[in-house]
């Protein structure tokens, strides 16, 4: 059975793999063998999906499956736009079972009037993009900010900012407003993510975890409307919402006249959902571990900027022992300290990496034991 599903996975690339091939030539594409590729990996996808028991894996799947019926239906409208002879041939997709060959007339009579196949495009394309917001959403609830050690001036700042106008909106009228674009920068493993999906917890908001991957999309025009949708799908939630993107300076790099169009609209499409909603329900909270290369037009519109530092001495010791909450350590507050001196600039990523190999050491002199005591 796994043999079977991996060579449907081996299969489904290998069909990726040609159509990308065919369609990075300069000339005498064959848009047919590209369309063919892209069906019959259509039809493995949604096998695995009926044999695919993991629900995440399941909304992978899917979201590739409706990805494909994409381009299948513009690739099936570029080809009758060169050939309207062969639009009435009813042998293109004989190879294929009923399913597929009835999906695919389907497309092709739709495409005979431009305005409706437009239109279904269109639609195709907002529930691929409503598909890739949905998937970007995080189970609020699970962090708070009691679970976040150290960082007291920045949670304060957090609390300040956002939590308290959400719990006591009466007290931020008139000129007094709560901030909601906010930007987190500092040394790399210090917390920030974790900061921010907290705040969503103290709101009680949607929170939508979001990277430029996730942003950006080799269709012209299509990264701008994802980052349109993602903001009006948050602020259509019934209760608050919170947009977390990280690595922030990957999309906001400095503007020059060298980069290409495509990069320009997108910081084009970013700085004009960052500065047109003050008013609704949406908070944006940003990461970066690079400030000095976000372009100064995105800094501008950032209403507070909260540095990140690395933990301090005492927020040093409680994310070791929070690491080895669960474990027998037997370590003295004099042994707790010692370790805090030797761990001066570590992040708190740097001190849970450290913790768990030294939780790992029982077990590999375990393994070279020749005597065992039974403990009672």
């Amino acid at each position: 059975m796994e043999f079977d599903v991996l060579r449907r996975y081996t299969d489904a690339i290998a069909c990726l793999r040609q159509t990308l091939n065919e369609g990075s030539k300069y000339s005498s594409v064959d848009l047919h063998l590209m369309l063919t590729n892209v069906q019959h990996c259509q039809a493995i996808v949604l096998q695995l999906i009926v044999s695919e028991t993991d629900i995440f894996f399941s909304n992978t799947l899917s979201s590739l499956s409706e990805s494909l019926s994409v381009h299948a239906n513009i690739l099936t409208k570029k080809i009758y736009q060169i050939d309207d002879k062969n639009i009435s041939k009813p042998t293109l997709h004989d190879n294929f079972n009923d399913q597929f060959t009835a999906s695919c007339r389907s497309s092709t009579i739709d495409s005979r009037t431009d305005h409706s196949n437009t239109t279904e495009l269109e639609g195709q394309h907002v529930k691929g993009r409503r598909s890739i917001i949905e998937s970007t959403v995080v189970i609020s609830g699970q962090i708070c900010f009691g679970d976040v050690v150290g960082l007291t001036e920045a949670k304060r700042s957090l609390q300040d900012s956002i939590v308290l106008p959400s719990i006591f909106p009466h007290l931020f009228t008139g000129g007094r407003k709560p901030w909601r674009r906010i930007l987190l920068y500092g040394p790399p493993g210090t917390g920030k993510s974790r900061l921010a999906q907290a705040v969503s917890t103290e709101v009680t908001a949607t929170f939508y975890s979001v990277s430029s991957t996730d942003l950006l999309s080799s269709w012209v025009g299509e990264s701008e409307k994802l980052i349109k949708e993602l903001f009006t799908v948050a602020g259509c939630q019934s209760n608050q919402s919170v947009i977390f993107i990280d690595e922030i300076d990957s999309l906001c790099r400095q503007r020059s006249s060298r980069e290409d169009e495509s990069s320009r609209r997108v910081k084009t499409e970013l700085l004009l959902q960052m500065g047109g909603r003050t008013e609704d329900k949406v908070f944006l909270l940003c990461a970066t571990n690079c400030p000095w290369e976000l372009d100064t037009a995105f800094l501008r519109r950032f209403q507070k900027r909260i540095y990140i530092p690395l933990p301090d001495f005492t927020s040093r010791i409680e994310i070791m022992k929070l690491h080895c909450k669960g474990n027998k350590v037997n370590l003295t507050e004099s042994d707790w300290t010692h370790l805090s001196l030797l761990t001066e600039g570590y992040s708190g990523s740097d001190l849970s990496t450290l913790t768990n190999g030294a939780l790992f050491q029982p077990i590999r002199e375990m393994q070279t034991a020749n005597y065992w005591r039974q403990s009672p």
